[in-house]
């Protein structure tokens, strides 16, 4: 990785469990994103001025990949939601953003793209997904998989399930716009661009989610009183957040670095559950920091 993405991925990952933290002291339900998602519109909304020209020669296929991260990225944001309102962060956050590491090297091998990930990448990979497993654990002398059977652990399997999805998709939609506009748009240019075009994907799809579900609709107005404020902030700083990974994606190989090196926020989330929501310390979490970590190592040296 070049220290241009580690830079970015830096300050996003700190952004990142900013804005769970947010959302996780607010019992989060769609209409929380779906507000949070609408201020992010809100703040790129100038940038369609800027862009109009552009949208024009966006090319159908990119259309389709826009339709499909706004779908995975709502399948996120209701997956985690359901998970923080049934579980500690401490337990889901790691669980999520550890398998979409596995999920995404195998698809990257899958697509036969494994050869650009370079052996210490793929055993740093590898460890920070070991040591994210970790995570949830209260000892080892009691392993039972049944501990990952729970609803919280399940719908951050789902959420990862997404996260996955959106990544994948994300970085496809990104190589087709950068090489078709070409030298006329710069790589920073071409991020911010997708960025408008995904929020607007996002609320499409949260919204229309929020209308056919009558429970989401009968809480709308009491989450807009209530929580409105907190979702808007959650919904810009993880928007600035998001556009970073994007805007990294340029300067690495193989987005399976991006989505290691991601797991920054791993250890942060875990500490930030630990020390500011007063979460369980077992000892299984602090050694699973630490594996972490070291995996990250690799990630960013390679």
């Amino acid at each position: 990785m070049t220290l241009t993405a580690v830079f970015f991925i830096t300050i996003s990952v700190f952004a990142h469990v900013g804005w769970n933290l947010i959302s996780k002291s607010r019992q989060p339900s769609g209409t929380f994103f779906l507000i949070a998602n609408t201020a992010a519109l809100l703040l790129v909304i100038p940038l369609l001025g800027y862009y109009r020209s552009v949208f024009v020669w966006v090319p159908s296929a990119v259309w389709a990949l826009v339709a499909a991260t706004g779908f995975f990225q709502t399948i996120y944001y209701l997956s985690l939601a359901g998970a923080y309102r049934r579980g500690d962060m401490s337990l889901a956050y790691p669980m999520l953003r550890a398998l979409p590491v596995l999920f995404i090297t195998a698809v990257s091998f899958i697509l036969g793209r494994g050869h650009q990930i370079r052996p210490f990448g793929l055993l740093g990979i590898l460890m920070v997904a070991f040591g994210c497993l970790l995570l949830p654990l209260k000892s080892f002398r009691h392993l039972h998989f049944r501990d990952y059977l729970a609803l919280c652990c399940l719908l951050a399997l789902v959420a990862a399930v997404g996260t996955t999805g959106y990544t994948l998709v994300d970085d496809e939609a990104l190589r087709q716009l950068r090489t078709h506009f070409h030298p006329w748009m710069g790589y920073n240019s071409v991020t911010l661009f997708y960025v408008v075009l995904q929020t607007l994907s996002i609320e499409i799809w949260l919204g229309l989610y929020v209308l056919l579900f009558r429970a989401e609709r009968n809480q709308s107005l009491y989450v807009w009183r209530k929580d409105r404020v907190h979702a808007a902030v959650a919904g810009i700083v993880l928007t600035f957040a998001y556009g970073l990974v994007l805007a990294s994606m340029a300067y690495v190989v193989n987005i399976s670095y991006v989505a290691a090196f991601r797991q920054l926020s791993i250890p942060l989330g875990a500490a930030a559950g630990m020390l500011l929501l007063n979460e369980p310390r077992y000892f299984p979490k602090l050694i699973g920091v630490g594996v972490i970590m070291g995996g990250l190592m690799l990630v960013a040296l390679v």
